[in-house]
């Protein structure tokens, strides 16, 4: 269906259900000139909202772009705010029913159950595109700064893109760590760049974070041509920092209790600081202090105090890492 001349909502799967109904995943599309085509996916995952409103955002942008500047859009968009739409109904991660990560669906197949053909569906449509954005959340237990993960294998080619998405950090990842049945791995894969940006909590919202992202995809956009040379797109202040595989620390809890962050998210910390105790709900002691190993800086936080032992509860970066 059409709401203006320039923005359509198309369906671009759709397969019956059980009982007489039938399921319908749209995108939204904006098309100006002859220029590259560019994508923002978002919803992959049921418990992920961030991306939703990145949606919205660039949506009512790129409206007002096109009511106020006709020739402004050189290329085309297409964004995708909701692929796991039956996840987002019933606030789970992975498809119902099938109990499986759509994340892990892909590249998919058209002869599949439902999740490999939704899979292969979005690669058909993606396919080809100039850049594709997959926004994610984290989950509901931890909070990350906004962030850009990388395939090594794709380091060359993506590097120089993440750098100018206006975000935080850049996390390489090792081949060994990367799952190749994750939406971005086929699309880099088949030769179609793909970045995964990575910013907030599970079931929230964080609107700085989200005005951060939508200003650097749009400045991105504007140097791959989509944009025209003379619109104005938001200031785009941040620099990345560059973590990988050898300068990141992970910090698990050592026994079970509830955690308590002393530390603020997303600070320089020294070697041996304070981050948090582990307490006990029943006895008024504590039963362990969590230290950061390294200086460093405080990129990922606890966000659900219930843990046990092994649980996640921070990760720092060393400043040994520094920039590429």
């Amino acid at each position: 269906m059409s709401t203006h001349s320039h923005m359509n909502i198309e369906t671009f799967f759709t397969i019956d259900m059980p009982y007489r109904e039938r399921m319908e995943i749209r995108r939204t599309v904006f098309k100006g000139g002859a220029g590259p085509r560019v994508a923002v996916v978002a919803g992959v995952h049921g418990d992920e909202l961030e991306g939703l409103y990145v949606c919205h955002c660039l949506s009512a942008w790129l409206d007002e772009l096109l009511r106020t500047s006709p020739h402004g859009l050189l290329g085309s968009v297409e964004l995708y705010p909701a692929v796991n739409t039956l996840g987002l109904d019933t606030l789970t991660r992975g498809l119902p029913v099938f109990d499986t990560d759509l994340n892990r669906a892909f590249p998919g197949s058209s002869a599949g159950p439902l999740p490999d053909r939704l899979a292969a569906a979005l690669m058909q449509e993606l396919s080809g595109a100039s850049l594709v954005v997959d926004i994610h959340a984290s989950n509901i237990y931890l909070r990350e700064i906004p962030q850009v993960r990388i395939n090594q294998e794709f380091e060359s080619r993506l590097v120089p893109i993440a750098r100018n998405m206006n975000l935080d950090l850049i996390w390489l990842h090792g081949a060994a760590t990367v799952l190749e049945t994750t939406v971005a791995h086929s699309l880099n894969n088949s030769g179609t760049p793909c970045l995964v940006a990575e910013m907030g909590v599970g079931m929230r919202i964080t609107p700085e974070y989200c005005t951060q992202l939508v200003a650097g995809i749009l400045a991105v956009w504007k140097e791959l041509g989509v944009l025209a040379p003379e619109v104005t797109v938001p200031a785009t202040p941040h620099v990345p920092l560059i973590a990988d595989d050898s300068n990141v620390h992970y910090l698990n809890a050592q026994t079970s209790g509830m955690f308590i962050a002393t530390a603020d998210h997303w600070t320089d910390v020294r070697r041996g600081e304070l981050l948090g105790t582990i307490v006990s709900p029943f006895r008024g002691d504590i039963l362990s202090d969590v230290r950061s190993p390294v200086d460093g800086i405080l990129f990922t936080l606890r966000e659900y105090p219930l843990v046990y032992e092994g649980s996640l509860m921070a990760r720092v970066m060393a400043r040994t890492g520094g920039e590429l």
